[in-house]
């Protein structure tokens, strides 16, 4: 019997192949010699990428971040900036009760107990060793909040560009290589040892393979922007709009793949409910159903119980007649929803000062508000009366029992100004990827380590299984990020 490993090993053949062109998926096997050597290539300058690469380089060993873009920060620049963690002295300022086994069961709840308990329970340790770090660095959380898949508040909302700011400058500081416009085309094996080896990379139209002693990490996105692979793995995904970094297009998991990576979690690519028509970033999405807002379709009646994740929210909306929806709320839900998430005062603020946001429409009555949307005012406030007995008493016939997963009582609708926002689900992540182990191990199809090949980010699967937590995409990518240096400076010392 041939085994993977074997043909790996002895496929010159394949080698120059690949050589030859960049559209087959065959290994490519090392040069005879490198043009540039490192002890660590990581492959995105993202959230994963910079941590991981700020955190080697301060341990003294030589790395080198390619990013194909022309700026650092992928989606990770671009998300809300909700970082998750458990037991925070933040949560403890504010009387919030928490822990690693109260966000454990929150995240397995949340996906549905499909995602993988180690890479959950290693997310959760290493998303509060960072947190720990990165606040006595000076970069904190503006406040922590209520979010989706949270039996309790543990949003803690940084700025996610200073974020990303922060970890670039350290790590070059620390001495990490960082280059723009470089894509990395394919990663390199070594026959002779079995593993990966290096990469081959594009810059200023000039290929150069990149030798890499301990390991490469993939940390280069998910694949929001490839329609191919969304076609492949997520067909209604084409009904949503997509808010993601623009370099994500599935190169780490194409790339991994041609070496048998397996893949996890590809069948629960969801969109993020709750973005206004059109959006054209993170600020343009609101999760105002978690401060009590109800959401309803053309007909002016609720489908769907508010609390779920959005992402499961998401699937609902875009599966009514038009892909239409629409959030409907009053004026005290608008305030508490700007006190917990300060990001909303660019969406409702102006209403204060007496302006109409261009996005939605206000009444002094559920009726005229319908009326402005477009919707039956008669059916609509047919619909808030209904919820306004029946919710907040726990009789919702939709099951609504909470403001979000379990936290919160829901409210009545009653204070006027009324609004009615027409709302869409948007693709702000894949949130599914390469299969890897509590070491961040690419793993592929037989179950075997992929030797030399890492990966961390929104590329990697298995954490968030079948729905998602709010801040566990960002604070993924940074917890991973900083495992990844702990894990490769670990093999350098062999």
């Amino acid at each position: 019997m041939t085994s993977r490993r074997n043909f790996l090993a002895g496929s010159a053949a394949a080698a120059a192949a690949a050589f030859a062109g960049n559209a087959n998926a065959v290994p490519v096997m090392k040069p005879a010699k490198f043009d540039e050597t490192f002890d660590f290539v990581v492959v995105g300058a993202g959230g994963a990428g910079l941590c991981a690469a700020a955190h080697a380089a301060e341990n003294g060993v030589k790395t080198a971040v390619f990013e194909k873009m022309g700026i650092a920060g992928g989606s990770s620049a671009l998300c809300g900036g909700a970082w998750s963690v458990g037991g925070s002295d933040m949560q403890k300022s504010k009387g919030i009760e928490d822990s690693d086994e109260k966000f454990f069961a929150d995240m397995m709840k949340t996906g549905q107990n499909m995602n993988d308990p180690e890479l959950v329970k290693t997310f959760i340790n290493y998303s509060k060793k960072e947190y720990q770090w990165i606040t006595k660095q000076g970069v904190k959380p503006s406040t922590v909040s209520i979010a989706s898949g949270m039996s309790v508040p543990r949003a803690h909302r940084f700025n996610p560009q200073k974020v990303v700011e922060f970890y670039l400058d350290y790590a070059e500081k620390k001495g990490a290589n960082v280059r723009f416009n470089a894509k990395v085309e394919r990663l390199l094996w070594d026959g002779q040892k079995e593993r990966i080896c290096g990469v081959k990379v594009t810059v200023d139209g000039k290929v150069k393979n990149i030798q890499a002693r301990f390991g490469v990490l993939l940390a280069n996105g998910g694949f929001s922007r490839n329609p191919v692979l969304l076609g492949k793995y997520a067909p209604p995904m084409r009904y949503a709009a997509v808010i993601a970094g623009a370099g994500t297009a599935g190169d780490g998991m194409l790339m991994a793949q041609a070496y048998g990576a397996d893949v996890l979690d590809t069948n629960y690519v969801k969109a993020s409910y709750g973005f206004k028509l059109n959006p054209t970033t993170i600020r343009h999405m609101t999760t105002i159903y978690y401060a009590g807002a109800i959401i309803v379709n053309k007909a002016a009646k609720r489908f769907v119980n508010e609390s779920l994740s959005y992402k499961l929210l998401g699937d609902e909306a875009l599966s009514q007649p038009e892909h239409a929806s629409f959030l409907v709320f009053d004026n005290a839900i608008r305030k508490k929803q700007m006190a917990d998430r300060p990001i909303d005062q660019e969406l409702w603020g102006c209403i204060d000062q007496g302006k109409q946001p261009e996005f939605a429409y206000i009444g002094n009555t559920i009726e005229e508000a319908a009326q402005k949307a477009g919707l039956d005012p008669k059916t609509l406030a047919a619909t808030v009366a209904e919820y306004n007995k029946l919710a907040p008493a726990g009789k919702d016939p939709l099951g609504r029992t909470s403001m979000s997963s379990g936290y919160g009582k829901p409210v009545a609708l009653t204070e006027p100004p009324f609004v009615v926002m027409p709302a869409t689900a948007a693709m702000i992540g894949t949130y599914c990827g390469v299969k890897i182990d509590s070491k961040l191990h690419v793993i592929d199809v037989f179950g075997e380590k992929i030797k030399g090949l890492y990966a961390a980010g929104e590329v990697v699967g298995g954490v968030h299984g079948a729905a998602y937590m709010t801040g566990t995409a960002f604070g993924k990518a940074i917890a991973f990020g900083r495992l990844a240096s702990e894990v490769v400076a670990q093999e350098r010392g062999k």
